[in-house]
């Protein structure tokens, strides 16, 4: 009780303590163990009672089915000629391809089961492949694709919250094997490190036959100019002019400096 209080921590319980009369007591550490919950609970009473979630419009969907002419006619052929359809089978009274509920295109719950999955608090207003992929978990019918493709097409929360305003992305265009030790490289920055001796950042050239690495030091406002001599230093003076250099749209990489010295070396950039 006479420690010297130092840490915010400290002063944060002494303050929530002060309330109370207490004696602090010494535990082993061996013997200071959290508590088991389990010996804390009360058995005087007896748990009787289990709560399970059940869908209540999957018992109006079921009786809905009862006036469906094309649901009646599949379960006739299924029932018939079970072969014939190997994706589909009947469990109480349901219609099941591959283990999910089959639906007919008319049925009259498919535009709330579109709007619950998609326009509702739990649906989200996801885009249309993770709607679509939400009901094909649960449910098919033909064309859902397309029903999904119509209603998120028509959300007027999605088109205001979520336009599209970049071209389509292109195809992946893989890099081409190197063959070589240090012909074909990528390089790249990390910033935002401690300052050390002046410098935060490092110059990462790697090459991509190898895996091997070369690392350098840059200070905080870094030029062209710089990168480029310690790309010199690094690579250039030990294993010679690469073939090929992979880098992002970094401005130093398209700065007119690194594109002047490519142009002299009778580099395409």
């Amino acid at each position: 009780m006479n420690q010297v209080i130092q840490t915010p921590e400290q002063q944060h319980y002494l303050v929530k303590l002060l309330g109370y009369e207490y004696t602090i007591q010494y535990r082993v550490g061996s013997r200071n163990t959290a508590t088991d919950a389990l010996s804390r609970i009360d058995y005087s009473g007896q748990c009787l009672v289990l709560s399970i979630p059940s869908p209540t419009c999957l018992s109006d969907i079921k009786h809905s089915l009862t006036h469906s002419v094309a649901y009646h006619d599949l379960l006739f052929r299924i029932q018939q000629r079970p072969e014939d359809h190997p994706d589909y089978s009947i469990s109480a009274d349901w219609i099941l391809f591959r283990g999910k509920l089959w639906l007919p295109p008319n049925n009259p719950f498919i535009p709330m089961l579109l709007t619950e999955f998609h326009s509702t608090s739990l649906g989200g207003h996801m885009g249309e492949t993770k709607t679509l992929h939400c009901l094909q978990d649960n449910f098919f019918w033909e064309h859902m694709r397309r029903d999904v493709h119509r209603i998120v097409l028509e959300c007027r929360i999605c088109q205001q919250m979520k336009p599209q305003n970049r071209k389509p992305a292109g195809l992946l265009q893989p890099l081409p094997i190197p063959s070589g030790l240090w012909q074909d490289l990528s390089l790249d920055f990390i910033t935002g490190l401690p300052q050390s001796h002046g410098f935060t950042t490092i110059l990462v050239v790697v090459d991509r036959y190898s895996k091997g690495t070369h690392l350098g030091a840059l200070p905080p406002k870094y030029s062209a100019h710089k990168v480029v001599a310690l790309s010199l230093d690094l690579v250039c003076k030990l294993h010679g002019f690469p073939r090929s250099l992979v880098s992002d749209r970094d401005p130093i990489f398209i700065s007119s400096f690194w594109r002047e010295l490519f142009r002299l070396s009778g580099t395409k950039l």
